[in-house]
C-alpha cells in the first residue's frame, strides 16, 4: 500500500515525464525542420529555445520533488543542494523569456507591411540569435544574485531527502532581501506585460484579418486557416496559459521567500503549477505545426 507522500510522488512524476518526452519530441521536429526550412528559421529557432528551457525546468523541478517524497536519500552536499535551486531558478527565468520572445516575433511576423512593427520584419532574423544570447547572459546573473540572498534548508530532516530546493527563505527585515523581492516581481510582470501586449496586437491582426476575409468571400465559400494563423492561436493559447499560471504562482513563491515555516500543500502547489506550463506547451505547439507529416516522412 502506497502512502500519500509516494502517491504525491507519482502526481508528480507523470506531468514530469509526459512533459519531457513532448519537449524531446519537439526540440527533435524544430532541429530537424531548422536545418531543412529556409522561410521559417527564426520561429523555429525560438521554440528550440523554448522546448530546451522546458526540460530544464521539468528535470530540476519534477524530479527532485518526486525523490523528496519517495524519500529518497539525497547524495548532494550544501553547494549541491544550492545548484539544485539556482537551476530551477534559472530554467524558469529561461522559460518566460522564451515565452515573451515568441510572442512578439510572432507579433512582427504577422504585422501588416504597413504598420510600426514593419521595419522590424528586416531585422527580425538578425536579432533572434543576440537576444538568445542574451537571455542566457542577463538571467544567470540575476539568479546568482538572488541566490547569495537565500538562507540554508528550513528542515533538516526533510532536507535529507531528494535534493529538493532547501534555499527558500528571505529576511524581510533586511532590506537587501526586500529589493531582491521587488527585482522578481518587476522582472516577472515586464514579462508577462510585454507578452500580454504582444498578444493584444496579434488578436487585433487577427480579427481585422477575419473582416476582411468575410468582406472577400461569400457565405457558401469555406476560407482555410492559413498556418501563420493557426501558429497565432496556439501562441496566444500558450501566452494565456502562462499567465494564468503566473498570476498564482509568484503569490506562492513569495509566500516561500516571506516564511521560513509554511505549509506544505503551498509548496506543493507551487510546484505543481510549475510543471503546468513546460508539460503542456509543446503539446499545444505539436498539435498547430503542419510541418509534422513531411517531417515524419523523411
Amino acid at each position: 500500500m502506497l502512502t500519500f507522500d509516494e502517491n504525491l510522488g507519482i502526481v508528480y512524476l507523470l506531468p514530469t515525464v509526459v512533459g519531457f518526452l513532448g519537449n524531446c519530441f519537439l526540440l527533435f521536429l524544430n532541429t530537424f525542420n531548422y536545418l531543412i526550412a529556409q522561410r521559417t528559421r527564426g520561429i523555429k529557432l525560438i521554440i528550440i529555445h523554448l522546448a530546451f528551457s522546458n526540460v530544464m525546468v521539468l528535470l530540476f523541478r519534477g524530479i527532485p520533488t518526486t525523490t523528496r517524497l519517495w524519500r529518497v536519500k539525497c547524495l548532494l552536499d550544501k553547494t549541491g543542494i544550492k545548484i539544485i535551486t539556482y537551476m530551477q531558478t534559472l530554467t524558469r527565468s529561461v522559460s518566460s523569456c522564451s515565452t515573451c520572445f515568441l510572442s512578439v516575433f510572432q507579433a512582427i511576423t504577422i504585422s501588416p507591411n504597413n504598420s510600426i512593427w514593419a521595419r522590424l520584419k528586416t531585422r527580425e532574423p538578425k536579432g533572434i540569435i543576440p537576444c538568445i544570447l542574451l537571455c542566457w547572459l542577463f538571467n544567470p546573473l540575476l539568479c546568482v544574485i538572488l541566490l547569495q540572498y537565500l538562507d540554508g534548508p528550513k528542515n533538516r530532516t526533510d532536507s535529507k531527502y531528494g535534493c529538493n530546493n532547501g534555499y527558500r527563505s528571505l529576511d524581510l527585515n533586511n532590506n537587501n532581501h526586500v529589493k531582491i523581492i521587488i527585482i522578481i516581481c518587476i522582472y516577472d510582470t515586464f514579462f508577462v506585460c510585454l507578452m500580454m501586449f504582444s498578444s493584444a496586437h496579434m488578436v487585433s491582426i487577427l480579427y481585422r484579418h477575419k473582416k476582411h476575409v468575410k468582406h472577400l468571400h461569400s457565405n457558401s465559400l469555406s476560407s482555410k486557416i492559413s498556418p501563420e494563423t493557426r501558429a497565432t492561436q496556439a501562441i496566444l493559447l500558450l501566452v494565456g496559459i502562462y499567465v494564468l499560471l503566473n498570476v498564482f504562482s509568484p503569490i506562492f513563491s513569495l509566500c516561500m521567500f516571506y516564511f521560513k515555516n509554511i505549509n506544505t500543500w503551498v509548496m506543493h502547489t507551487s510546484a505543481f503549477l510549475s510543471l503546468w506550463y513546460p508539460t503542456v506547451s509543446p503539446f499545444i505547439l505539436i498539435s498547430t505545426d503542419n510541418q509534422i507529416p513531411r517531417t515524419c516522412a523523411h
